[in-house]
């Protein structure tokens, strides 16, 4: 990957062995993991193991948090895809897939449809807690990163995911509350552009308690490509995949490893 793909938003999960950051093998695919609203990469360092050695894992950090804290945050899709798009079109990183969680799958999903629209598509797509894109408009039709700090701190909590001591803290409340706002933007400002569908096998998670991605808003996902669409649910809420990040990833791993076969062979792909 190019200069500009090792920055601040890019963070390696693992190094493989007998590899370095200078002289790296060239990996059977590269994949990118989207973390979601007030996430960060982090949330991915527990699925690293689960995956092929000779994969490589690149978790995407968004502006605003971890080592890029002082810059400005993306507030819109296609900021965040403008952001993440140059270095994709790095001939080096092909095959690749990509993979996001909530807002994250969003930012996928419209990073996806830009590289197939540039000749460098990903040969997967996964998404996870997410509303097909045609209803995600109508599914958050409040602007949240307006809220006042008391009504996000509550929506925290009644997602889950966030430990309660982390809630008691003032300062670390604060922090947590400015990066869910510009995250949240992204979500709540979004407006689908009708356009064809993807041509890559796509994979749909989503929790059985999940109160923001309900069975009867996942299943428009089933128009978003040409190609195999798959869903998987999961027991647990919006968090489910941090629940049991060893079933998720090899499941995930699974659905790429076939997708990496078919794009070896297209002749063999089925849809």
């Amino acid at each position: 990957m190019n200069t500009g793909a090792t920055s601040a938003m890019f963070r390696e999960l693992r190094t493989r062995p007998g590899e370095t950051r200078a002289r790296a093998a060239r990996p059977d695919v590269t994949c990118f993991l989207i973390h979601h609203a007030g996430g960060s990469a982090a949330a991915f360092a527990d699925f690293a193991e689960f995956f092929p050695p000779s994969w490589r894992l690149c978790a995407v950090e968004l502006p605003g948090r971890g080592l890029s804290a002082g810059d400005p945050p993306c507030r819109s899709a296609a900021e965040a895809v403008r952001a993440l798009a140059p270095a994709l079109l790095d001939g080096e990183i092909r095959p690749w897939a990509v993979f996001g969680h909530s807002m994250g799958g969003l930012v996928a999903y419209e990073l996806a449809r830009e590289m197939e629209r540039c000749g460098t598509p990903p040969i997967w797509l996964g998404v996870s807690g997410l509303p097909a894109p045609r209803l995600v408009s109508d599914r958050f039709t409040e602007r949240r990163d307006l809220w006042p700090q008391e009504r996000l701190v509550a929506f925290m909590r009644g997602l889950g995911g966030t430990p309660e001591e982390l809630l008691e803290s003032p300062d670390v409340v604060e922090y947590m509350v400015e990066v869910l706002r510009g995250d949240l933007a992204i979500v709540d400002t979004y407006t689908y552009a009708d356009g064809p569908p993807l041509g890559m096998p796509l994979s749909v998670h989503s929790g059985h308690q999940d109160p923001l991605a309900t069975g009867d808003t996942l299943e428009g996902w089933r128009a978003q490509s040409t190609a195999r669409v798959e869903f998987h649910s999961w027991p647990g809420g919006h968090f489910q995949l941090y629940d049991r990040p060893g079933p998720f990833a090899l499941r995930m791993a699974e659905d790429i490893d076939r997708a990496l076969a078919e794009d070896r062979d297209p002749a063999g792909r089925k849809a």
